[in-house]
């Protein structure tokens, strides 16, 4: 019996040299062997190995008679993997974060600024403004995501300067209801960056190159909901005195240069409150 075991152990090392599959000294019977034998298909036992595949049944026979005897030592065949997953990546972006916090949060204010005259509601990145009055309604809808804009000063050398402040300046949606109908108004702010300001007051006289702080669009009446199939009006091909009229339109229920400043005031303050929360999270997330 001795012998073949010494056989067998030597076949086997030879079977599986080079190869993954590592054989682990355990105290087996011969049907463990027979089941190990059996599991080896990491082309060690080819259609080409017959030889040492009748070997091999044999062996695990003559060692299965045995095993009414005693258990044997013999080899049993296992795979093992081993996975290891680093944390200095976490650690280091926990680090950022901390002190991340600390300086938004220097920055964001208790209170967020009011909006004369409007009630605000707000739902994540989402923010509702209202107002009734004269028989009419009107709703302002907007969003802070990606509505941030960076402003540095070009005058001041660059050794000088201090880091570009991030203001809010999110596009909004404007609607006056009236019972079943809705005027609406997609308005947006001029660019942030002064070339492309020169470019567009570029051959306009001097008077009319001093705009107001927001611009309209797109305008439209519905009866419900702003569709696809929505007949729309672009600014860029309305006539000049229609589209004055319509921002003194605006400018008599409040939207104006004044209520366009507290706006950005809101939102920056609300965006940077968001921002704080969405860097806890986070943290919060990688500490787990």
């Amino acid at each position: 019996m001795a012998k073949t075991l010494k056989f067998a152990y030597s076949v086997t090392s030879k079977l599986v040299s080079g190869s993954s599959t590592k054989l682990l000294a355990q105290p087996q019977s011969g049907k463990a062997v027979k089941q190990c034998f059996a599991g080896v298909n990491c082309g060690l036992l080819s259609s080409s190995s017959r030889a040492h595949n009748s070997t091999l049944s044999r062996l695990g026979r003559q060692v299965s008679r045995s095993d009414k005897d005693k258990p044997c030592e013999i080899l049993a065949c296992t795979n093992t993997y081993r996975v290891s997953y680093s944390t200095e990546v976490e650690k280091d972006l926990s680090t950022f974060l901390e002190k991340e916090i600390k300086f938004e949060s220097s920055k964001a204010s208790d209170k967020l600024p009011k909006i004369a005259g409007f009630d605000i509601t707000t739902d994540g990145g989402d923010v509702t403004l209202t107002k009734s009055g004269k028989g009419e309604k009107i709703t302002i809808k907007l969003s802070v995501n990606g509505a941030v804009d960076s402003f540095g000063s070009e005058d001041v050398p660059q050794d000088d300067q201090e880091p570009p402040q991030m203001v809010c300046r999110p596009p909004f949606n404007v609607e006056i209801s009236k019972g079943s109908t809705i005027l609406a108004l997609q308005c947006s702010f001029p660019s942030a960056y002064p070339e492309d300001e020169a470019e567009y007051a570029k051959g306009k006289p001097v008077e009319e190159q001093i705009g107001d702080q927001f611009e309209i669009e797109e305008i439209a009446i519905h009866g419900g909901e702003w569709t696809d199939t929505t007949y729309t009006v672009s600014a860029e091909t309305m006539d000049a005195e229609l589209f004055d009229l319509l921002m003194d339109m605006l400018d008599e229920r409040g939207i104006n240069d004044e209520f366009v400043a507290q706006l950005i005031d809101f939102c920056t303050a609300y965006e940077n409150q968001q921002y704080v929360s969405f860097l806890q999270n986070l943290k919060s997330f990688v500490d787990k």
